[in-house]
């Protein structure tokens, strides 16, 4: 073999290919693989709760109690009102302390936390990743039941904070109670136990800020007819009139006597009285009829910063007058009429003496006087 042979195959691919670039390897997923981690990302961003994490969760010999209180169902009445049909739907547990109610939100958020763990985790079994779904599932379960515990042990909250509107009436109860309902299901998905905060007070103020909206916005479109009953009138009519004698409202026990009702009974109409006298009016067009005539009230309602008509055709007529004498007095007269400038502060601007300044204005009103009198300022 030549030298030149030999330096032509030493060049040559069949010797380097271990220098040739290799090309990158795509490491794909079984299909059964992909569909289970697909099924855990669905399962994890369907989750109505706020991620909360806490050190806690991250111990692997941690395990959050499960709080689960037996149910006492209760027949469903046909002719029941709609606060004890709320109450009994679904059972009636206990009231929970603060420790179970930490211990059902530590489980929850621990649910989460592990659920999101897998979503992260990688799996080349399919096996695995088959097991990862199922204990997610398992978790989704879990999650679900310590809300519904939360929920059952706290209805007595709602109805609690419906009261206040009890004197509305009896068809509007099932509404109030249904925002009241999600008004919970919102505080027990967005609270945040590791704050410290009593979960009682923080759901209570979200009932109560959403039932607060929900009448503004229904009293301001016309749909809740406000009317009060008659105690309610009772106890108004009583106040006004020992106001106007005394200067004072009367307590409880005065108002008691002047009414014939129970102390009872009139500590809560007050609160009635007051919530039905901070009552939005709803707003009212200004294109209404106003009764049977077909005026409407934008014709009726006077404006107060109107001009009248004949003014502004008067002071119209005038200056049309005042464009026709010379330009120092008409200069002049604007500055006196128009801008309310002194004598003095005319003169000043003009170079001229005070006295000159009234000399003009007296002979421009002149023929201001005769202009107008004769007509002779119109074009």
């Amino acid at each position: 073999m030549s030298g030149r042979s030999l330096v032509f195959l030493l060049h040559s691919t069949a010797y380097h290919k271990i220098a040739e670039p290799h090309e990158p390897q795509i490491v794909t997923r079984p299909a059964s693989i992909e569909k289970y981690q697909q099924e855990l990302s669905a399962l994890a961003d369907n989750i109505p709760f706020r991620q909360i994490e806490d050190l806690i969760f991250d111990d692997p010999s941690f395990t959050p109690d499960s709080v689960r209180q037996e149910r006492t169902f209760a027949r469903v009445e046909s002719g029941m009102q709609a606060i004890s049909r709320f109450l009994v739907e679904r059972g009636t547990v206990d009231l929970l302390n603060s420790e179970q109610v930490t211990n059902l939100f530590e489980e929850i958020h621990w649910c989460i936390h592990h659920i999101d763990m897998f979503v992260k985790k990688e799996v080349t079994d399919p096996k695995d990743a088959r097991g990862l779904v199922m204990e997610a599932r398992a978790m989704i379960s879990r999650i679900e039941a310590a809300e519904e515990e939360l929920f059952i042990a706290n209805r007595r909250l709602v109805v609690r904070c419906v009261k206040p509107f009890f004197w509305i009436g009896q068809v509007w109860l099932g509404d109030f109670l249904q925002e009241g309902s999600k008004a919970l299901s919102n505080a027990i998905r967005k609270f945040n136990f590791t704050r410290g905060t009593p979960f009682y007070a923080y759901a209570q103020k979200a009932i109560q800020n959403r039932l607060r909206n929900y009448f503004r916005d229904h009293v301001r479109s016309g749909s809740i007819g406000i009317r009060p009953t008659r105690d309610m009138l009772k106890v108004k009519s009583a106040t006004e009139a020992w106001v106007k004698i005394h200067g004072d409202e009367p307590d409880v026990e005065t108002l008691a006597k002047m009414t014939e009702l129970p102390k009872s009974k009139v500590t809560q109409l007050r609160s009635f009285i007051q919530q039905y006298e901070n009552v939005p009016t709803p707003p009212v067009s200004l294109d209404a009829l106003a009764g049977d005539t077909m005026a409407n009230l934008h014709d009726l309602i006077e404006d107060l910063d109107a001009k009248v008509a004949s003014e502004v055709a008067q002071v119209g007529e005038i200056w049309q007058a005042v464009d026709q004498l010379p330009e120092r007095s008409r200069y002049i007269m604007k500055l006196r009429f128009i801008e309310g400038r002194t004598l003095e502060e005319t003169g000043q601007l003009l170079n001229l003496t005070r006295a000159r300044i009234k000399q003009i204005q007296d002979d421009s009103l002149r023929k201001l006087r005769a202009l107008l009198a004769e007509g002779l300022y119109r074009k």
